[in-house]
């Protein structure tokens, strides 16, 4: 069940795309958002005057409570649903990780940009670096995503780790609109040290609850690229990602696949933590 979202916010374009999901969501489960910004303090040169650097600061506070104004007047409102909001300052993925283990958060939405090349290290760096770090679930929306009832759930995975505690999550947002689930496995060179075919959800097949289940492998490929195909082919809602350390996927790519998703996603991500 969620009954708090926590939803980060800079009052841009991307962020209040983020947020619009966050409402619509909020209103299908009954959940109260927690609007999130966080103030962060510029690195200026000593020289700098210091009058002129609280001015600086007063502005920014000034920018947070009018987006805060607008964003409540324009979305929270209207939609009527449960909110608070909270200004902080520190460093964004601190502030947003501190905030959703000091409250009872039990889902994190946020927008990213995608990028390649050495922009990815700059553009959407926040949401990544949350996914990382985060615990609980963190749900990423595109810029172009707009809510839609989720009916088709793409899972990806490497069959290699326990999936129960991903797998209960990933039934709650199944069962709230009915929803299909399809469990992508890509063929890597891993494969040859344990049977694939004798997986998870083909041991657990009478104990999971639900089936409107479809294992789908892939044959040898990037996983990312394999991943997208099969958003491009077949109709997916929502992209679900499980992560772990020293998984799998980090020892494929030297980093995390939920991470790398998190920049070049076109469909909102959903990263679980196993």
């Amino acid at each position: 069940m969620i009954s708090h979202i926590l939803v980060p916010t800079d009052f841009s374009t991307v962020a209040d795309n983020a947020l619009k999901y966050a409402v619509s969501f909020a209103m299908q489960t009954k959940a109260k958002i927690h609007l999130l910004h966080v103030k962060s303090f510029p690195v200026l040169d000593t020289s700098f005057p210091a009058d002129a650097y609280a001015t600086l600061i007063e502005e920014m506070d000034k920018i947070a409570v009018t987006g805060f104004d607008q964003r409540v007047k324009q979305l929270l409102e209207p939609a009527k649903v449960s909110y608070e909001t909270h200004h902080v300052s520190g460093f964004v993925n601190d502030e947003i990780i501190n905030y959703s283990k000091s409250n009872p958060i039990d889902l994190i939405i946020m927008g990213t940009i995608g990028a390649s090349g050495i922009q990815e290290l700059l553009i959407g760096s926040n949401a990544a670096t949350t996914v990382s770090r985060s615990e609980i679930p963190v749900l990423v929306i595109p810029p172009t995503a707009a809510f839609t009832e989720i009916k088709h759930i793409l899972y990806a995975s490497d069959y290699t780790e326990p999936e129960f505690p991903a797998l209960s999550r990933l039934l709650f947002f199944a069962e709230l609109n009915d929803a299909s689930i399809a469990v992508l496995h890509v063929k890597t060179d891993y494969d040859r040290y344990f049977n694939s075919a004798n997986n998870f959800f083909v041991r657990n097949k009478a104990h999971i609850k639900r089936e409107q289940i479809q294992l789908v492998q892939s044959e040898k490929a990037e996983v990312a690229d394999a991943i997208n195909a099969h958003i491009d082919q077949h109709p997916t809602d929502l992209l679900v990602l499980a992560k772990h350390n020293r998984s799998f996927f980090d020892r494929l790519f030297h980093r995390s696949l939920s991470k790398q998703m998190a920049y070049h996603t076109k469909i909102p991500l959903l990263v679980l933590h196993k």
